[in-house]
């Protein structure tokens, strides 16, 4: 497949917030996704199957997709979208990319991990006298129901009988451990840690297929804790383009993070950074080429406490990359699916961005051109203001 195909797909899947399989089947239906892709005459077939994009994916990469966003920037600049003296003034904070997985319960991720075992032994050649997959569904409906009805205690019991499942398909399974396969041993070193994990350990294992998943608090309201990666954001002051989208694992502190990002936006925006504005979460930066204003300091000029204003901008850009695009759950697989996910999601932000801009020239356009009427035998008389 040519690789402008490809790479127009997948930005144009995270412009308009598809799937895999509908952006194939709008891309048939829309001339200008096709002229957008370096097609010049209608395709009356789909460019690809849906399960190409998920290797290409792969094939580019998180370097790949970077410099898809290098090249969004760039364009931003020759639509005068973003004037490169605004390059230098930023706007940098932290989110939460939750994962696709469901919400961690004990008993839940103890029978699957048993079903994901057992699937493994299989495929190893590996005989298993007893796989507990039957009584494991039976003690994980005892549990549930136990659980909606309130009664704590009483759902204890089929929970340890689901430890005691997985801890027996462990133990058989140790005299083949020098011949297991990698994905046997990977399954099985899961099951052990969730048979160790307590409550009030560190790094648990939240999902079995995703067991890099940290739970990290931002103090909403409406949701305490959520299940992904940290994510840290560097846009513009004004017009909000992004310049750099890092994630990162575990629930690290912001502050730590801006001194990588702050490099990686000027790499990307080929500008130096003169000036960040962040919240309270950022004290203790390791920045110091740039001027880093955080909010709430005492002691500032007017001036700089009227651009101080402006960090609040961030906000809502983050929930449009939420809401618009595809930032509110990642569907990509590992560590490395995070970070290209992340900036597929900044690039789609970025011609977003350029979409308004252009679409707002041409009302201007068309607003100059309704203000024209012609009277008589071809003579032109002018409503408003002159031409």
């Amino acid at each position: 497949l040519p690789i402008r195909l490809t790479c127009g797909v997948m930005i144009l899947q995270h412009i308009f917030n598809l799937s895999d399989e509908r952006v194939v089947e709008a891309w048939v239906e829309n001339p200008y996704w096709q002229a957008f892709c370096g097609y010049d005459f209608l395709q009356w077939e789909f460019p690809a199957h849906p399960t190409s994009l998920t290797r290409w994916r792969n094939r580019l990469g998180a370097q790949g997709v970077e410099k898809l966003l290098q090249l969004s920037i760039s364009v931003a600049l020759r639509t005068k979208t973003v004037t490169p003296t605004e390059l230098s003034k930023v706007i940098s904070d932290t989110t939460v990319m939750p994962k696709a997985v469901t919400h961690p319960v004990d008993a839940k991720l103890i029978r699957r991990s048993i079903e994901r075992i057992v699937r493994a032994a299989k495929a190893a050649g590996i005989h298993l006298r007893r796989t507990f997959k039957r009584v494991a569904t039976w003690a994980l409906k005892d549990y549930l129901r136990l659980m909606h009805g309130k009664k704590m205690r009483k759902a204890q019991k089929p929970l340890k009988k689901l430890r005691r499942y997985l801890g027996k398909l462990l133990k058989e399974l140790d005299p083949h451990l020098e011949t297991c396969p990698q994905p046997l041993l990977r399954d099985m070193a899961i099951g052990a840690k969730l048979l160790l994990q307590n409550r009030e350990d560190k790094n648990k294992i939240y999902s079995c297929h995703e067991p890099q998943v940290s739970c990290i608090a931002k103090g909403k309201a409406h949701k305490p804790y959520e299940f992904g990666s940290k994510a840290n954001i560097i846009i513009t002051e004004e017009k909000g383009i992004v310049l750099s989208m890092t994630t990162h694992l575990g629930n690290p502190y912001d502050g730590h993070l801006l001194a990588e990002s702050k490099r990686n936006a000027e790499i990307n925006g080929r500008t130096a950074i003169k000036r960040i504005l962040v919240d309270r979460g950022f004290k203790g930066h390791e920045v110091e080429d740039a001027e880093v204003l955080i909010s709430y300091t005492k002691g500032l000029s007017k001036h700089l406490k009227r651009a101080l204003r402006r960090r609040q901008a961030i906000e809502p850009w983050i929930g449009h990359m939420k809401q618009d695009g595809k930032l509110g759950r990642c569907y990509l697989k590992g560590v490395v699916g995070d970070q290209i996910h992340a900036t597929l999601v900044a690039i789609a932000h970025n011609f977003r961005t350029i979409l308004r801009k252009l679409r707002l020239f041409y009302v201007k356009i068309f607003g100059w051109i309704r203000n024209v009427v012609l009277v008589g035998s071809g003579k032109i008389r002018l409503l408003g203001q002159a031409a």
